[in-house]
């Protein structure tokens, strides 16, 4: 479990993978935005190869700097902050953030007011101040299907988020994921059949099921460049082949056979469909989508061996 005892306010873990500038100046913003609480920052460098964590430390000699030897992804990656850290609290933290007004400081003084908050994240904006959609229900097989399809429609996370101050959600996004020590002392870290994306929800469920509860904050809030790390072009392809199976994981461990089976023959009908838009748009020499919109991705897809159906 832990390495290190608890000897402080807040950990904060930041996963780095070819960020090199983000990460710079996303550094910045925690030493400048971060006062009235002893805190120390982790960076976990997920085999960059843009110098990224050579000048994280180079710039910030302070941080504790670790280095995995391959891209990891965002869970696994994590654990291995999440097991050095030393703090009460340990916040999730996005290279591609930037922080603002003394967010942490808020949240761990409001967390320490609400004990019977465990988990928890501030509002996220993007660069204009606009507050960014973020989901507070539990993902149910109907949002996957329309997220399959290309249909899932964020307003609909916006409109569910109105309302005035602190409150109860379900589970919360991961650009910012704040966990009391004692919920990973308890339930474990999180759950490293997820390569990326699914993990936040996974962990909010296990947590709840619990019988912690998890916390949306808009008194606070921090900025969010959106797909920073995740859309860089050499790694695009693998961005898109890991959320599938990410999906397909989080299908076998919290829904039925029945959905599970209906989810994934709904994804193979997308791939082939896209298959054939992709070759339709060749030949007419329009196709401009790069790896998203690739023949051969789909059909990669398509015939990839998948995780089992089995409940993990």
């Amino acid at each position: 479990m832990f390495q290190k005892s608890e000897s402080l306010d807040l950990s904060i873990v930041i996963l780095n993978f070819n960020t090199r500038e983000v990460l710079l100046n996303c550094l910045r913003s925690v030493y400048e935005q971060t006062s009235g609480i002893n805190f120390e920052v982790i960076v976990v460098d997920n085999a960059s190869s843009d110098g990224s964590a050579e000048a994280a430390k180079k710039l910030f000699p302070q941080i504790t700097l670790k280095v995995n030897n391959t891209n990891l992804g965002f869970s696994a990656g994590n654990n291995k902050g999440i097991q050095i850290s030393q703090g009460r609290y340990v916040v999730l933290l996005n290279s591609d953030t930037l922080l603002t007004k003394n967010c942490f400081e808020k949240i761990v003084h409001y967390l320490d007011d609400h004990p019977e908050f465990h988990i928890c994240s501030p509002e996220v904006t993007d660069e204009a101040h606009n507050a960014l959609p973020m989901r507070h229900w539990e993902d149910k097989p109907i949002d996957a299907v329309y997220r399959i399809l290309g249909l899932y429609s964020f307003s609909r996370d916006a409109a569910q988020m109105t309302g005035e101050g602190p409150r109860e959600v379900e589970t919360i996004g991961g650009q910012c994921f704040v966990v009391r020590r004692s919920v990973f002392e308890q339930i474990g870290f999180l759950d490293e059949a997820y390569f990326l994306y699914n993990e936040e929800d996974d962990f909010c469920r296990l947590a709840r099921k619990s019988g912690f509860k998890v916390c949306y904050f808009p008194e606070t809030s921090l900025i969010h460049f959106f797909g920073k790390s995740t859309h860089l072009p050499e790694i695009r392809e693998k961005v898109i082949i890991e959320t599938y199976r990410s999906d397909l994981t989080f299908y076998a461990k919290h829904y039925s056979l029945f959905w599970n089976i209906a989810l994934r023959c709904l994804y193979k009908a997308t791939f082939m469909l896209g298959v054939i838009k992709a070759f339709t748009k060749q030949i007419l020499g329009t196709n401009t989508e790069g790896p998203d919109g690739s023949a051969a991705l789909k059909l990669k897809l398509f015939f990839l061996e998948t995780p089992s159906m089995k409940k993990k």
